[in-house]
């Protein structure tokens, strides 16, 4: 079994785990160590408000904005009830992210990476320790999201 088969297996293992997405207000627990700074992790795991502008408009606005993202776009990976999942590939690298929404929020949560994207010190699917990376890669695609959901 190579890599790739081996990491397509596990995720759609993850994929059966998930009973339900739900975003959440975020703080970053101080007590957690190792971590990264705070600035980089709430770049990425901030909740973003979505101004109430339905269901259907926030879950166009997440897929338009892993399109429009900064650099590198990302790809579709699959959906389930409240979450998209968003993949990106570079250099032989993966990282999976599962993008939770509700009427009021989106939020960005660490699901699975490959190479230099594995987190280091994962706790409720918040990234506390990765490589400066994996912070501007996703704080990319955080940015891109929240624009479209203000352009609704």
């Amino acid at each position: 079994m190579n890599l790739k088969t081996l990491f397509y297996s596990c995720l759609l293992f993850s994929l059966s785990a998930i009973i339900q997405a739900a975003p959440a207000k975020f703080d970053v627990n101080k007590n957690i160590k190792p971590k990264s700074s705070d600035r980089y992790i709430l770049a990425v795991h901030k909740e973003i408000e979505t101004n109430n502008i339905g269901l259907e408009k926030t879950r166009y606005a997440i897929l338009e904005g892993m399109l429009t993202t900064k650099g590198f776009a990302w790809v579709y990976d699959g959906e389930g009830d409240g979450y998209i999942l968003a993949r990106f590939d570079y250099r032989g690298d993966t990282n999976v992210m599962r993008i939770e929404y509700d009427e009021s929020l989106v939020q960005l949560k660490y699901h699975q990476a490959l190479g230099d994207y594995q987190c280091k010190n994962l706790v409720d699917d918040i990234c506390y320790k990765n490589g400066r990376g994996y912070y501007n890669y996703i704080k990319n695609l955080r940015v891109s999201i929240a624009k479209q959901i203000q352009r609704r």
